[in-house]
């Protein structure tokens, strides 16, 4: 009996059965894919081992040669087939590794055709025949393999390749049996068979080709599986029949447990349509279970988030895994709410794949605090790049520390390599790193926060100042765990702080710092010299060691008086303030004040200066002034001189006039006593009005040190106006007076304020010289200002103020007149800033000038 030709024949035969049997399921049921794939397959393999049985049939290489061509034909539709049912049964494989698969198995039947006599050989020259199933059998004796027939190969070994990942993802999923069975046999099978073909093909077996008996197997286990299918679906249809009543009740049960959960919950089936929706889904949405059945819910979600949605859905589903994804879903108030949406694959009691359940719930205000949050967290990451701090994290446990991508870069660490505690702190200056050693070992035994600076080296060599800030965290034992800190770049504050030392030792003032105790912090070398202590004998010490002791008791008030409110001010203004040196002498001084704000708190930076020598030079100059003032004094008095006479012409003359008129009444010897004794009174009224005269002058004219009292300045403008009336006669001039009344008196010198009002006076009636007569007139005027000041002015209608002498009024040897001297404003503007008021003269409306000065009031008439 030809046992070949029947085993291939009988091969042949059942694989165009099953192909029928198969195309006949899929007729009736358009949707069986896998049937129809399968059918196909299987009429290949029957082609493929007809064209083996004419291979080993072949009478001469042409015979074989052309058999093995056409052999490819077959393979290449078995090929595609085995792809196409892995992806249509198994529900796996990627799509990009089957065209891959099919592509490359196209170009070598491609190759096939055009090589000659076909991909497998190059050149068959000889056959012989051997015994195969006890009868002989055509084989290739001799010829030469064709190397393109490796693209033929490594179709195959992509072929594995992607069904051992179809398989993994189908067993993974759940379908172990039928990742076992389909991708397992077709694994088995082609191997081996590709294995027989190369060997036979580059001649290590002498054998006929049997590729086509593997492929017979594939077609039994894949028939068996569909056939296994179709079994199990009928025995699920009676078990489904059996269980129907029970299923209802399960799932009422179901939907009753599902409709009072506080979630919104869904159900799916293999389709991917939604079949159930509880009842606070339903509320929440405000629509009916019909409306949202099938896709019918997705008409809720935002448009925006639609697509991504979708997207997700599809690729879990078809995955067979859970998923969580976040989208606006339209409330039954029309309000788009943030849901978040879980789901899960479902199986029935044999583990078969049954859908998705998911459960929604409204998470808006958890984003809106979560945005707040990330908003939250920007602003500190912006704030920590604007203030130039490194944010660092180290896992004490591990050895392991964070730090950004950035900071990585400025230090000179890859983005890959591994940073622990050793290594950071190989970047810290070689002066400084036994600092930070000791820093790190004090911080782990502690959960305070420890503060160092230290410097540091950057990638590119550059040399940085870094505060360190940083607490650990302890675990439940106790343990340190874990230390976060950040770094900041503090290099411009210590180049200003070593730029404020440099100008605290070059500044030509004695410089001391105080805390807020009184404790000196800092001193400069003018100190040292000006005090008579060295730096090590001040730094630490109270500053009352520097306070006389006669104003130690007094000088804590003062001082926290101004630690109270801080700000900055001269020390003691109007006021002699003196410092005690080392051995004890005393001098005068003046300190400038000013608070610095500083982590530690405020403190103090006082400028001392020692005044003595300008001290000296003061009292030599008031002296020189009281001089000049003097001379001034006679000289206005000799201007005076026409008035002074007819002051005391007056007096004496009444004196004369009573006195003659006294004596004709005793002449006569009938004198009225009551008549006399008003003529004594007369006599001694005008005696004592020359008196007060004569002491006027003495008083102006002599020299001594100024006597100040309250004055009423009104009074002192109608003393003077008395004393110029002559004067103002021989100039022709007006005097007029404008006095406001019920002022407050002030402190002053009568006779220098007489000074200033002469002065300034007679400048006036000097300036109206070339003025017509009609218009010579002299306005002297008082006023209350309202910051607590008197001013009084003196107005003219001469010439007014030229610009070139507005700047030089007040200075001393300056004058516009032939035969001044320069003195009266320079003394004017002395006695008036001596005063503690100002001076100032300015040209007025209608022409002339006006000069006006202000004196504070006595505080005791406030």
């Amino acid at each position: 009996m030809n046992w070949v030709t029947v085993i291939w024949s009988m091969g042949s035969g059942a694989c165009v059965v099953l192909a029928l049997m198969h195309i006949a399921v899929w007729w009736k049921d358009r949707a069986a894919r896998a049937n129809l794939v399968f059918a196909v397959m299987a009429v290949a393999v029957a082609v493929f081992a007809a064209l083996e049985l004419a291979l080993m049939r072949a009478q001469t290489p042409e015979q074989f040669g052309t058999a093995v061509r056409w052999l490819h034909v077959p393979a290449w539709v078995i090929v595609a087939s085995l792809v196409g049912f892995v992806r249509l049964y198994l529900r796996a494989g990627r799509r990009w590794l089957a065209w891959a698969v099919v592509g490359v198995r196209t170009v070598s039947l491609i190759l096939n055709f055009t090589f000659s006599p076909n991909i497998n050989y190059r050149e068959i020259t000889a056959l012989r025949h051997v015994s195969f199933f006890g009868e002989p059998v055509s084989v290739v004796a001799s010829g030469v393999p064709n190397p393109w027939a490796l693209v033929a190969q490594l179709s195959l070994l992509l072929l594995v390749i992607f069904v051992t990942d179809a398989t993994i993802a189908a067993w993974r999923r759940g379908e172990r049996r039928q990742a076992l069975m389909v991708g397992g046999s077709i694994l088995l099978f082609v191997t081996v068979g590709t294995a027989e073909g190369v060997a036979v093909t580059w001649g290590i077996l002498s054998m006929p080709i049997t590729v086509s008996l593997f492929y017979q197997g594939i077609v039994a286990v894949m028939a068996y599986e569909l056939s296994y299918d179709v079994l199990h679906a009928a025995t699920l249809a009676r078990q489904l029949h059996l269980s129907e009543a029970g299923l209802r009740e399960s799932e009422e049960r179901f939907r009753i447990v599902a409709d009072a959960a506080p979630v919104l919950i869904w159900v799916a089936g293999v389709d991917k349509l939604c079949t159930f929706f509880n009842k606070p889904w339903l509320e929440f949405t405000g629509r009916s279970l019909e409306q949202e059945m099938g896709n019918g819910w997705a008409e809720g979600v935002h448009p925006d988030d639609l697509q991504r949605c979708l997207d997700v859905y599809v690729a879990a589903f078809d995955a067979r895994e859970a998923f969580v994804m976040q989208y606006r879903l339209r409330r039954h108030d029309g309000e788009y709410r943030w849901i978040s949406d879980s789901g899960v694959p479902r199986y029935d009691a044999r583990k078969n794949f049954a859908g998705y359940i998911g459960s929604c719930v409204d998470v808006t205000e958890f984003i809106s605090k979560e945005q707040a949050l990330r908003e939250s967290k920007e602003r500190i990451d912006l704030a920590a790049k604007a203030a130039g701090l490194t944010v660092w994290s180290w896992d004490i446990a591990r050895d392991e520390v964070w730090l950004s991508e950035k900071d990585r870069a400025l230090f000179g660490f890859s983005q890959s390599e591994k940073l622990n505690a050793e290594r950071v702190r190989g970047v810290v200056h070689p002066e400084d790193r036994q600092l930070v050693r000791q820093l790190v070992e004090n911080s782990l035994t502690t959960d305070k926060e420890l503060e160092a600076e230290y410097r540091v080296v950057l990638g590119d060599g550059t040399i940085r100042w870094v505060a360190r800030r940083g607490r650990v965290e302890f675990n439940g034992e106790g343990k340190p765990a874990f230390e976060r800190g950040v770094l900041m770049d503090v290099t411009e504050r210590k180049q200003a702080d070593e730029k404020f030392r440099l100008a605290v030792e070059a500044s030509p003032s004695g410089i001391v710092l105080v805390d807020g105790e009184g404790r000196i912090a800092l001193v400069n070398t003018q100190t040292e010299k000006m005090f008579g202590y060295s730096r090590g004998e001040l730094i630490g010490q109270s500053v009352e060691m520097l306070v006389p002791k006669r104003f130690g008791a007094n000088h804590p008030a003062h001082r926290a008086k101004f630690m109270a409110i801080p700000k900055a001010r001269a020390m003691g203004a109007g006021r002699e303030l003196f410092a005690r040196r080392k051995d004890g002498t005393e001098f005068a001084i003046e300190i400038g004040l000013n608070p610095i704000e500083t982590a530690d708190g405020v403190l103090v930076l006082a400028a001392v200066a020692d005044i003595t020598a300008r001290k000296q030079a003061e009292a030599e100059a008031l002296q020189r002034r009281e001089e000049i003032s003097h001379l001034s004094r006679v000289a206005v008095m000799g201007e005076l001189t026409a008035s002074i006479a007819h002051e005391l012409n007056q007096p004496l003359s009444g004196i004369i006039s009573n006195a003659s008129a006294g004596q004709r009444f005793i002449d006569r010897g009938d004198v009225d006593l009551c008549e006399f004794r008003d003529l004594l009174a007369d006599i001694v009224a005008d005696g004592r009005r020359a008196g007060d005269v004569i002491r006027g002058i003495q008083t102006m004219i002599k020299k001594g040190s100024p006597t100040r009292q309250r004055l009423n300045v009104n009074d002192l403008v109608a003393n003077v106006v008395r004393m110029i009336n002559p004067n103002a006669m021989h100039h022709s001039c007006e005097v007029q007076i404008s006095l406001e009344p019920n002022l407050p008196p002030i402190e002053a010198d009568p006779i220098q304020l007489q000074q200033v009002l002469i002065n300034l006076v007679i400048n006036a009636f000097d300036a109206m010289r070339n003025t017509p007569l009609s218009r010579r007139k002299v306005v002297i005027a008082t006023e209350r200002n309202g910051d607590g000041t008197i001013c009084m002015s003196v107005r003219d209608y001469g010439t007014g103020i030229s610009e070139e002498a507005r700047e030089r009024l007040f200075d001393h040897f300056f004058t516009t007149k032939a035969e001044g001297l320069g003195m009266g404003l320079g003394i004017v503007r002395s006695i008036v800033e001596s005063h503690g008021g100002t001076v100032a003269g300015e040209n007025a409306n209608g022409g002339g000038a006006r000069f006006h000065f202000t004196l504070p009031a006595s505080v005791a008439a406030l």
